[in-house]
């Protein structure tokens, strides 16, 4: 009788040990990183009970376009100081944080510069929790650069410490990025000086920003995409709240020759009789707007149109 045949497969790993995977999630190989039992040296990493100390280190350890994924143990804290302090760029590697709650691994930046950057391809962050830790703010948290094509932000969550120990702006997308993927992340920031949670630099192709929570307090718009046309970028399903009450942006920005579809949104902006959307070349369908604490929010843009 044949056995039947699953998606794990089993391998001898350093030390004499077996590693059981499941090639249904990955067929490259496994790093883990735990900042408890960590060390960052040669013949660390391998699995949770030898792994190296940083997420930096762990990326260093991966082959390009071979699907390797670098564990982040439940509990890990690394603080970072640079931009280059977890820098992506290694083709295809995913950094996933495992646990829930509290567990969940948290990297702090502790100067201006303290960010991680995404530089090539394919590139996954996943339950991962950052936090702005220095006083006088953080410029960004995550910078996706021109080389970032393909890159997903998957349940990442970002944090200020206090109103002046926060980040100026959440994720900065440089010009001509493809194919980003934004999606169940949790944005948080306090009364301060931040000025776009989402800020592309340019142009930008097959976007998708989708069922995330923005609660911010931004003086320009939150999602902010006017510097440069955006073909078909996707908007939806998410819940976008801006508590200035005098900034001068939108919850949702496009450039006017943007393409693309923006649908079933709940936005939120405290300035009375301020703009919630704009981007007069894409498609809106039942987004729902509000001005006013405690009301109902309104279909936003309104039906101006005939329907035949």
């Amino acid at each position: 009788m044949a056995l039947a045949r699953t998606g794990l497969y089993v391998k001898r790993s350093v030390g004499g040990l077996f590693a059981v995977e499941d090639m249904a999630v990955s067929t490259g190989a496994r790093i883990f990183v735990d900042s408890a039992t960590g060390t960052d040296a040669a013949g660390y990493g391998t699995g949770p009970d030898k792994p190296v100390a940083t997420i930096d280190y762990g990326i260093g350890l991966c082959t390009a376009s071979k699907g390797d994924i670098v564990y982040v143990m439940p509990y890990h804290a690394e603080n970072i100081t640079t931009a280059t302090a977890i820098a992506c760029d290694v083709i295809g590697v995913s950094v996933i944080g495992l646990g829930e709650g509290n567990a969940i691994p948290k990297i702090t930046a502790t100067a201006a510069a303290g960010a991680c950057t995404i530089s090539v391809a394919d590139v996954t962050l996943k339950n991962l929790r950052f936090i702005a830790g220095f006083a006088t703010g953080v410029t960004q948290c995550i910078a996706i650069a021109a080389g970032g094509d393909g890159a997903t932000l998957d349940g990442v969550q970002i944090r200020d410490t206090l109103a002046n120990t926060e980040y100026l702006s959440h994720v900065n997308v440089a010009t001509t990025v493809t194919d980003l993927t934004i999606k169940n992340c949790d944005i948080v920031s306090l009364v301060g000086s931040l000025v776009s949670s989402v800020l592309f630099a340019g142009t930008t192709s097959d976007v998708i920003i989708e069922d995330n929570h923005f609660f911010v307090d931004s003086s320009d718009s939150v999602i902010d995409h006017s510097a440069g046309a955006a073909i078909n970028i996707t908007i939806r399903r998410n819940v976008i709240v801006n508590g200035d009450t005098g900034a001068a942006g939108y919850c949702v920005e496009l450039k006017s020759d943007a393409t693309g579809v923006v649908h079933d949104n709940y936005m939120a902006y405290n300035k009375v009789d301020a703009e919630i959307g704009i981007g007069g070349a894409a498609w809106w369908f039942e987004n729902y707007a509000s001005n006013t604490i405690a009301q109902s929010g309104l279909l936003d843009p309104t039906t101006a149109h005939a329907i035949p």
